[in-house]
């Protein structure tokens, strides 16, 4: 007696939730294989299948004719035959199969008397079992066999129904890898790499992975941040009207995203999109910071261009570090919330971890490496100007 019911999933907040649903995942790794004949894609895919079983980390390989998210109850039974010992019998497999059918065959149609339809049934099939059709011999070409002398019979999940892509018969296989997805990759990339040069010509294997992480089409994000980097340089640019002075606003960035890699390290959390975020969020923040300095010493150095490069700097630093202390501060604090508690959200807690490391480790960006960056380049171009205005002060010349 089989039970069976409706299977229903609930979702609440914190992205938690139950399901009744008892069904098993048919695999998140996954080969597609095309041929021009089915019988030998089938021969190579069985081949495939005993390669992956022989990693002990792989339960069980699932051959269909396309993908599905869950295992299936159907099995039937099927004869996998010895064809070498087939051979050295001279017995091929019509022949094996015709003397199976004269015991166990039903409706076998013999002829048709008008209107009704003849169809023969072996008494015995109703009374034989499988064991019977093994081992009870059969006649073959006037010779006794034993069934389980030139075939097995087994009982399993086979394609219910046979696909064809671009003229191509298809056949795809499903299993699950027990431990780390980046090592289940590469074991499949492996010998997906070695099998292939074992096909012969118009026979191909393709693997594809699904999982809810990231993959390699998904990583295509992180090509964003350069782009912002360099819409943070054009800007710069505009507002300094120099393209070094933008160079070091931007150098400060990496400093920042260090910040990010040590708390993500050291705290051993796991990178998401909230860490992404927290780049993006970084990217602003640290620039801001490093801007107003910036933009600070250049008006002094317009207003007063007498004073050293180094005291303009601390002017500007002087003017400008309070209030950007204080949006570090304010937006520590502003994450600290997402921070408390048991219960670790799957995107707030990463951006807000990654954003508090960034942005401390930032100050100390700020307050090291802008300074020596910026007065570095700057010390003989102020020095130039500044031996210009005293020769004018003494020939009182503008020449």
């Amino acid at each position: 007696m089989e039970l069976g019911g409706g299977s229903w999933s609930v979702f609440g907040l914190q992205d938690q939730g139950f399901s009744n649903d008892v069904r098993e995942n048919a695999g998140s790794f996954r080969v597609e294989m095309y041929g021009y004949n089915y019988d030998e894609l089938y021969a190579w895919a069985e081949m495939f299948k005993e390669r992956l079983l022989s990693y002990r980390r792989i339960q069980d390989v699932i051959i269909n004719s396309e993908f599905s998210w869950w295992k299936t109850d159907y099995q039937e039974y099927y004869f996998d035959l010895n064809k070498r010992r087939m051979a050295e019998e001279n017995i091929v497999v019509a022949d094996l199969f015709s003397s199976i059918n004269q015991i166990f065959g039903n409706n076998i149609t013999v002829g048709q008397t008008g209107t009704e339809k003849l169809k023969l049934h072996s008494r015995q099939s109703g009374e034989f079992d499988i064991w019977n059709m093994q081992y009870i011999p059969q006649y073959i070409n006037n010779v006794p066999y034993k069934l389980s002398e030139l075939a097995r019979i087994e009982k399993g999940a086979l394609p219910q129904q046979i696909a064809k892509v671009n003229q191509q018969y298809r056949l795809c296989l499903q299993y699950e890898y027990i431990g780390a997805m980046n090592q289940g990759n590469k074991i499949l990339e492996r010998e997906l790499k070695e099998f292939n040069t074992l096909l012969p010509m118009g026979y191909t294997a393709e693997g594809s992975t699904f999982s809810w992480q990231l993959d390699k089409k998904d990583k295509k994000q992180y090509l964003l941040l350069p782009l912002i980097i360099v819409i943070i340089f054009f800007t710069t640019s505009i507002l300094f009207n120099s393209f070094k002075q933008p160079l070091a606003v931007i150098f400060v960035i990496p400093i920042a995203y260090i910040g990010v890699f040590l708390t993500f390290y050291w705290f051993k959390l796991n990178f998401d999109q909230g860490g992404f975020a927290s780049f993006v969020l970084l990217c602003g923040i640290t620039v801001n910071a490093s801007i107003y300095i910036l933009n600070e010493y250049n008006q002094l150095r317009l207003q007063k261009p007498l004073l050293s490069p180094y005291r303009a700097y601390l002017k500007a630093w002087n003017s400008k570090i309070i209030p950007i202390f204080l949006t570090v501060i304010s937006t520590i604090l502003g994450f600290i919330p997402f921070m408390i508690g048991t219960q670790k959200e799957g995107f707030w807690f990463p951006l807000a971890a990654g954003t508090m490391g960034g942005l401390i480790l930032s100050l100390l960006g700020i307050y090291l490496y802008l300074p020596v960056f910026l007065l570095k380049r700057t010390k003989q171009e102020f020095s130039l100007s500044q031996f210009r205005q005293n020769l004018i002060t003494y020939t009182g010349t503008g020449k």
